[in-house]
């Protein structure tokens, strides 16, 4: 009882949680051990798998990790369903995979001509179907038809299709019947670089059955077109500026601005992320605005007082740096206001804020969403939680699915379908958002899991088609006669199967689950008759209204009593095979089903002419094979060959037939070829128009189709080839400058995958016309010639040259051969110094000369007599023959006054040289003196500026007079000298007092001197000069004032004179000393007069004028 139990429990669990079929293809000549996929398992908890007995478990196993493998050679199963059931037992639970695996031979296995497309290139806002460059032509390799599919890219939008290449046919999905045809990307909108730059290509091929797959992918580049202008961050700018003097405005009296002081900034974007340069539309002297940055300056001074403040409004341009360039649509306005008054301080409002802290990033936001639930274009499906006000939503990058608004409302943006999401079934996008209050940007991630809803309707899976089987003639009730196999693409689908109609006389029954059909009642079968039945399998989870489900087509299932003939997979069978196919290589499989369980042995008869021996067939693989070579270019074998081939059971069992189409394509194995391999054109002027007609090519291809078809190249430029071989001039043609003839390679290309070419060479013979003028080597020549050059001299040589081969002479303009002081050889073109009377006074000299040809190229050639120009221009070389000259130096004499200091101008002198250029510059320098240490003077060597190198003292060494001697010295090589001396005469300065000769006079005078007697002489000197150096003599009592009245001094020789009687009495009531007189004598410069004397020991005074000295002196009298 347990055991049944248990066994009805597995029996539920098998048939409620079967897992989804899993698909492969596999090649058959792989070998044993071959990995054919890997089962997903539990990770959590350890599973064992079994492969349950379908018939295929000698060729394959199953590993205990879930991995399927081969075990055996796959040759027989070959173009064969393989249906596998593995059995994974888990810990709680058990489980069904189905595998579904198609072995096909390698052979036809689908493969494309390139392993990938690579990187393609399209420009932006290129019309929809254009081509996209650098992709190649795609063609696939294989069982024909081939289905071509473009995948859209990961957000799910179609920015590209499919075109064939031959015609207009157009779109996301394409059949080609014949190998030949090959299909190219195209576009299928304008696309915008600026929105997505980079676009992957995924180009999904199958064939006729979908069982052979395969991919190729590529990359896309948008290139750039300049089709955005700049754009202004903003539309309008405040700026303020204040002066600099601000806090002592109203003590200054007037602002003070900072010139160039940075007022603000403006700022454009170019979408197409070219560099901005700005400008100022309105014109003024105000402001200025730096290109490169936007920084604007203030160049000029405001109108803004102490009391009011001023304000200038401009308009600005934005431009790309591109050619041509953008500007912007709207120009933007900046007002700037010039600010001297104290702005209104309003009382802060203090409020407490919560501080919020910012995150890179958001907790994840997973939500769950029905299929049908994104049913209409822009409904609002859920809103995004905020964390603060005034936050703004944005999706980060474009999906196909969805789009968020800024208050961050979710949108459909196209209707969701479950079957076209990706394997997550899962619409996953990012959104930022930002607050500009707070200052903050954020980012979230948005995961909506699709659940699927039943939209898809059941097909039957059941191969081959028509249905057929049969029933023998006594099987009892419920026995098996043929099993019923759909597949519905939604997750949730319930499939049931029913007998629509019925033609049997309910002889048979299905189970509505299994869809396993048996019979009914135990009535005998009638041989040969056939019993037919009308089968249909409903998904009972896909509701149409009330009454109905979602369901396939009715089928017609035969079923015929006793035995039928063996029934191929297909009704036709055709395939195509190129020209190359190697011998005894696989061509298809052409199989049959035995209702018997018997071996079936193939045979293949030949219907059409020529076709008998081409192919053979395996007598029990069914694989036909290539038996001899072929050539599609052999006229006596065909291009379509019509088979048959019979499938006959064992043991005299039954037959059928079937037709095998197989069509040879062309395959590009010849190349063209010319008719002819060297092609001349003779005597063609040179001077026929563009266009011209020259010759014609011809080169065949014994190909056909697109591999027959030619196109022509040449390699030269100056011609172009048309598509029936004429060759034209695209450019003047000229015999001067090849040889009179032209050759160049000319070749013949097809359409071929890969094209093959041929070549030929084609000579072009020009006829010379007298068309050139003659060409100088330069067209200015500049020689130079020696300002003291003789007669004759060689100035330069001029050459000329005609192409047309002319001969040439030579002139100056007016057919001259001497232009005043130059005369020119007529055939060699030599220019020089005339012969006699030569003066070359001028810097330089400018003739021109001309060339003319003689005509002698060709006939005719006189007749047009072709002249050119060309300039020389002689520049005369100065030679240094002349040397600095002092032309005043007689008329220098200088003064400076002693003491003055060191560096004190004293003269500026000046050299002139007749010579040019360098050799009349001229640098002054200061001439050493014989046994003399330095110099006593420097000079400026640029401006001959001539000051002192010393203090000079008149009455020490330096004396009166001082001698300088400078040297001027050009700049030619060799260098020229010349030399001025003169002296400078030191002036005096009174610098220096008197001094007598003695320091103290003593001198006995007589009591009786009479009046008038010369009592004593003094004499003092000065070294100064003249005014300087004269000496005025006084007297001055050290003691007593009264003896002044007794004596006096001659001012200018120094004698004391007896002034008054000398009385003993009134020398002893007056005089300090009875017998001793004392006075002071002074001796001064200039004529000073009040001085005072302050002591009795000598000393030197010195007022503003002069200096003056005094001296005690004694007179005795006895």
């Amino acid at each position: 009882m347990w055991r049944t139990m248990m066994g009805v429990i597995v029996l539920v669990v098998l048939v409620v949680s079967p897992s989804d079929a899993k698909v492969s293809v596999v090649p058959h000549d792989v070998y044993p051990g071959f990995e054919v996929m890997q089962l997903k398992h539990d990770k959590k908890h350890a599973s064992n798998y079994h492969l349950l007995e379908t018939g295929f478990s000698k060729y394959f196993t199953v590993l205990d990790n879930g991995m399927v493998m081969t075990t055996s050679d796959l040759t027989p199963l070959v173009n064969k369903p393989v249906n596998l059931l593995v059995l994974e037992e888990l810990f709680n639970r058990t489980e069904i995979h189905d595998v579904h695996l198609f072995v096909i031979n390698r052979g036809n296995m689908l493969t494309f001509s390139y392993e990938e497309l690579g990187t393609g290139e399209v420009m932006e806002n290129a019309p929809a179907g254009t081509i996209v460059d650098e992709f190649p032509v795609l063609h696939a390799y294989g069982s024909f038809p081939v289905h071509y599919t473009i995948l859209p890219d990961d957000s799910g939008e179609r920015a590209f299709a499919l075109t064939e290449e031959t015609s207009t046919e157009t779109g996301f999905n394409l059949t080609l019947k014949r190998p030949n045809q090959g299909v190219r990307v195209v576009t299928t909108k304008p696309l915008d670089r600026e929105v997505k730059k980079l676009y992957a290509v995924v180009i999904h091929a199958s064939d006729a059955n979908y069982i052979s797959t395969s991919k190729i992918s590529g990359v896309v580049n948008v290139l750039d077109d300049n089709d955005n202008s700049p754009e202004f961050d903003h539309e309008e700018y405040s700026f303020e500026l204040r002066p600099l003097n601000m806090e002592t405005l109203e003590k200054d009296g007037a602002p003070k601005w900072k010139r160039f002081a940075t007022i603000g900034r403006v700022s454009a974007k170019d979408a197409d992320g070219d560099k901005v340069a700005y400008q100022l539309i309105t014109p003024t002297n105000l402001l200025i605005i730096v290109p490169q940055t936007g920084e604007m300056l203030l160049a000029g001074e405001p109108d803004a007082t102490v009391d009011e403040d001023s304000e200038v409004e401009v308009m600005i341009d934005a431009h790309d740096l591109r050619t041509p360039s953008r500007s912007t649509l709207r120009p933007a306005r900046a007002v700037v206001k010039f600010l001297t008054t104290e702005p209104i301080v309003k009382p802060e409002v203090h409020r407490i804020q919560k501080r919020r802290v910012t995150r890179a990033v958001r907790p994840t936001k997973k939500v769950e969403f029905l299929e049908s639930e994104g049913d209409i274009e822009g409904k609002i499906v859920f809103s995004l939680e905020k964390e603060t006000e005034k936050e703004a939503y944005k999706i980060r990058d474009e999906n196909p699915w969805v789009t968020v608004m800024t208050n961050g409302s979710v949108r459909v943006k196209q209707k969701w379908d479950y079957e076209e999401l990706g394997p997550e079934k899962t619409i996953d996008f990012w959104v930022t958002i930002t607050n500009q209050k707070l200052q903050y940007t954020d980012n979230q991630r948005v995961i909506i899991n699709i659940k699927d809803v039943n939209d898809e309707a059941p097909y039957f899976i059941n191969k081959p088609l028509p249905m057929q089987a049969v029933v023998q003639l006594n099987a009892p009730p419920n026995t098996h006669v043929f099993t019923l196999q759909a597949r519905d693409p939604d997750t949730d689908h319930n499939i049931h199967y029913f007998i629509v109609r019925d033609r049997t006389g309910g002889r048979f029954e299905v189970d509505e689950r299994s869809g396993v059909v048996r019979t009914r009642g135990t009535d005998v079968f009638q041989l040969d008759m056939e019993y037919v039945l009308y089968v249909k399998a409903e998904d009972q989870n896909g509701r149409i209204g009330e009454k109905h489900f979602q369901s396939t087509q009715e089928e017609r299932l035969s079923i015929v009593g006793g035995k039928r003939a063996p029934q191929f997979y297909l009704s036709t069978y055709e395939t195509e095979i190129p020209e190359n196919q190697k011998k005894d290589t696989d061509i298809i499989s052409v199989k049959a089903k035995s209702f018997a369980d018997r071996e079936i042995r193939y045979t293949l008869k030949a219907q059409s002419q020529g076709a008998a021996g081409t192919f053979n067939i395996g007598p029990t693989s069914g694989i036909v094979k290539l038996a001899k070579e072929l050539d599609f270019e052999d006229v006596r074998q065909p291009h379509v060959y019509t088979l048959v081939v019979t499938a006959t059971e064992d043991s005299g069992g039954f037959s059928t037939s079937v037709e095998l189409t197989i069509r040879v394509t062309d395959v590009n194995d010849n190349a063209p070829k010319f008719e002819l391999p060297d092609y001349q054109a003779h005597n063609v002027d040179e001077d026929i128009a563009l266009g011209t007609s020259i010759l014609k090519v011809k080169a065949t291809d014994a190909d056909s189709g697109a591999n027959a078809d030619i196109e022509y190249l040449v390699s030269d430029d100056h011609f172009s080839v048309d598509s029936s071989g004429l060759i034209v001039n695209n450019k003047q043609l000229d015999a001067d400058n090849n040889n009179a003839y032209y050759e160049f390679v000319v070749t013949a290309k097809d359409k071929g995958a890969p094209a093959k070419t041929g070549q030929a060479t084609v000579r072009i013979y020009t006829k010379n016309k007298n068309d050139e003028e003659p060409k100088f080597s330069q067209q200015v020549y500049t020689p130079n010639v020696d300002e003291n050059a003789g007669a004759n001299t060689l100035v330069t040589t001029v050459v000329a040259s005609d192409k047309d081969g002319d001969n040439v002479r030579f002139g100056f303009v007016g057919t001259a051969t001497e232009s005043g002081q130059f005369v020119i050889e007529e055939i060699t073109g030599v220019i020089r110094l005339r012969g006699s009377d030569i003066s070359l006074e001028r810097d330089k000299y400018e003739l021109n000369v001309t060339a003319m040809d003689d005509g002698a190229c060709c006939p005719d050639g006189k007749k047009n007599i072709h002249t050119s120009t060309a300039v020389v221009v002689v520049f005369i070389t100065d030679v240094n023959d002349n040397k600095p000259v002092f032309k005043e130096c007689g008329s220098y004499s200088p003064q400076v006054e002693e003491g003055a200091p060191n560096g004190s101008p004293v003269i500026k002198v000046q050299a002139t040289d007749e010579d040019k250029g360098v050799n009349g510059q001229v640098k002054y320098s200061i001439v050493q003196q014989p046994n003399q240490k330095g110099t006593k003077f420097t000079v400026d060597e640029e401006t001959g500026q001539v000051s002192t190198n010393k203090v000079f003292d008149r009455e020490g060494d330096d004396g009166k007079f001082v001698s300088v001697t400078v040297k001027a010295t050009d700049q030619g090589e060799p260098s020229l000298e010349g030399v001025c001396s003169f002296t400078v005469e030191i002036t005096d300065v009174n610098d220096n007092p008197p001094l007598f000769d003695r320091q103290k006079y003593v001198e006995n005078v007589k009591q009786d001197a009479s009046i008038g007697t010369n009592i004593l002489r003094v004499s003092a000197s000065d070294e100064d000069a003249d005014n300087n150096g004269a000496i005025i003599y006084s007297l001055s009592s050290p003691s007593n004032r009264q003896d002044l009245e007794y004596f006096e001094i001659q001012p200018e020789s120094g004698w004391i004179i007896l002034k008054k009687p000398l009385d003993e009495q009134v020398g002893n009531q007056n005089f300090s000393d009875p017998h001793t007189v004392y006075f002071s004598v002074y001796a001064f410069c200039g004529a000073s007069d009040n001085l005072k004397r302050n002591a009795n020991l000598p000393k030197i005074l010195k007022n503003r004028d002069c200096e003056f000295i005094f001296l005690e002196t004694c007179l005795q009298f006895n």
